[in-house]
């Protein structure tokens, strides 16, 4: 007995964490499969009734699932291209030398800290159409006053921005820890061929953070195709279901109508597409970094 620890060590003290995370998630995912296979309305008074998957042909055929499901991409595209983007770029300026960086990076930090609820809160005071800090800055530099939360062209950009405000600061821990892992000979030789920083950033610093990029990028884009609280504090999916994603409808579904088998079936369809769209991105991400030598 002795022996078999002393062999699979590593495995011996690993395994009651990994036991634990998978009932974790096993457990989860395999009872919301079974409720969206069942007929389950509280209001009704009756308990389940095995449909034969026909939840499925009625959430597919709804209409209003795939204006959620539009939402929720809109919404995933906007937020996850703009923390990219923008996480990067403050990455790339903070890995240089200057004086007050440490000071820089506890201010950019400071967002990440913050609870979601708390962040929407906090901005919907900002966005308010009369006296909100936002109007009242638009107004003063001359430009004309925005709806923001309180208009459906508005409404998906505006959380948007608030979803990046608080949460660029996860890209950029990721992107700077990356960018200070990789070797510098490339950036150097670089510079003795005579290529100009744009040049040596597009060339040989951003193929060198392909793995790095895509893995924050996967892990942002399943953390916002998710969102919930942030959305539901600042508008709870209004105005006329502009801002209801998949996981806002399936909440009402829920607990407003009691039909917990249709809102599971929004669930499953919902981890499905995750699943899928993490596949295909780990794949491109495989060949991307295959092909730059990674």
């Amino acid at each position: 007995m002795n022996n078999f620890v002393n062999k699979h060590i590593k495995w011996v003290f690993s395994l009651p964490a990994l036991i634990f995370m998978m009932v974790m998630i096993a457990v989860p995912i395999a009872m919301t499969f079974l409720f969206s296979l069942n007929d389950w309305n509280l209001l009704m008074g009756n308990g389940m009734r095995f449909n034969w998957g026909k939840n499925y042909l009625d959430v597919l055929a709804s209409r209003e699932f795939w204006q959620s499901l539009g939402i929720t991409f809109y919404y995933t595209a906007i937020a996850t291209v703009a923390e990219m983007l923008l996480g990067l770029a403050i990455a790339l300026v903070l890995n240089k030398d200057f004086w007050g960086k440490n000071g820089v990076k506890a201010v950019v930090l400071l967002p990440y800290m913050m609870a979601p609820v708390a962040v929407g809160l906090m901005w919907m005071l900002f966005y308010e159409p009369s006296s909100g800090l936002l109007n009242y800055i638009f107004t003063t530099v001359g430009l004309p006053r925005s709806a923001f939360v309180s208009a459906k062209q508005t409404v998906i950009p505006a959380i948007a921005a608030v979803e990046t405000w608080q949460m660029t600061p996860m890209v950029v821990i990721v992107c700077l820890a990356g960018l200070s892992s990789l070797p510098t000979d490339p950036m150097e030789a670089a510079r003795v061929d005579g290529a100009t920083p744009i040049q040596t950033f597009f060339q040989v610093t951003l193929p060198l953070l392909t793995q790095t990029l895509f893995s924050i990028g996967l892990l942002r884009f399943i953390d916002v195709f998710k969102s919930f609280d942030l959305i539901y504090a600042m508008t709870k999916g209004g105005p006329a279901n502009a801002s209801r994603t998949l996981n806002l409808f399936a909440y009402e579904t829920a607990f407003s109508y009691y039909k917990f088998g249709l809102s599971s079936t929004m669930l499953m369809i919902l981890f499905v597409i995750v699943l899928l769209l993490s596949v295909l991105v780990m794949k491109i991400q495989r060949k991307l970094v295959a092909y730059y030598g990674g």
